[in-house]
């Protein structure tokens, strides 16, 4: 088993679950100031050219959601079990966190991180502010949530958690801050502080996001 990417976010979710679940892989890590990911050995595991990239038994899949569901499956995973409905619960939250969320962390930390700090351009405020508005009426939700419970589908963690996570990792690095929610930083701290999220960081430059 491979896993191909370099140091983001999306990465550090397949990162994370391989980890807690203790799966044998190897890392490859790709270049993206050289375009590895756009070669077209790369194209081959992931049509769209970008990373994470799961190499498995001959066959590649892409999108980090489909592999740590993957990852779990195949290992049986207590980070994807249940019935119909429980399974459906951590899809919900999934699809919350990747579709909603992670598309205003995403949106912030491009226009600082890239955009800005890699690139020079000045700062787009407008999308930074509609960005951070939609996080205002979203992470109300989760906060919700995680008042009653330890971890976002219930008493123990699940991918969702590793999916959410990743993204408000962003925190550490951009003008985006989550001190307005202590349940997601009761949770944020939990879940961060376990020795499989250490371990996935640990792949990327001085085990940081962006190298930064």
């Amino acid at each position: 088993m491979k896993i191909y990417g370099f140091s983001t976010f999306n990465v550090t979710k397949v990162l994370f679950v391989a980890e807690e679940i203790g799966l044998d892989y190897d890392y490859v890590a790709l270049n993206p100031n050289q375009a590895e990911q756009k070669l077209p050995e790369h194209l081959s595991r992931h049509p769209m050219g970008k990373v994470p990239a799961l190499e498995h038994d001959g066959r590649y899949l892409f999108e980090s959601a489909a592999i740590c569901r993957y990852l779990a499956r195949i290992s049986h995973s207590s980070l994807y079990d249940g019935d119909a409905y429980e399974k459906s619960v951590i899809d919900a939250w999934v699809d919350l966190s990747a579709i909603h969320i992670g598309r205003w962390l995403g949106s912030i930390a491009f226009n600082e991180i890239v955009l800005h700090g890699m690139m020079g351009q000045p700062l787009n405020e407008e999308t930074i502010g509609e960005a951070r508005q939609f996080l205002s009426e979203q992470l109300p939700a989760v906060e919700q949530q995680l008042s009653l419970n330890s971890f976002l589908a219930g008493d123990h963690l699940t991918i969702a958690d590793a999916i959410l996570a990743s993204l408000v990792q962003l925190h550490e690095i951009t003008s985006f801050e989550i001190e307005p929610w202590p349940n997601i930083q009761r949770w944020y701290a939990s879940v961060r502080g376990r020795p499989a999220y250490q371990r996935a960081l640990d792949h990327f430059p001085d085990g940081k996001l962006f190298g930064l």
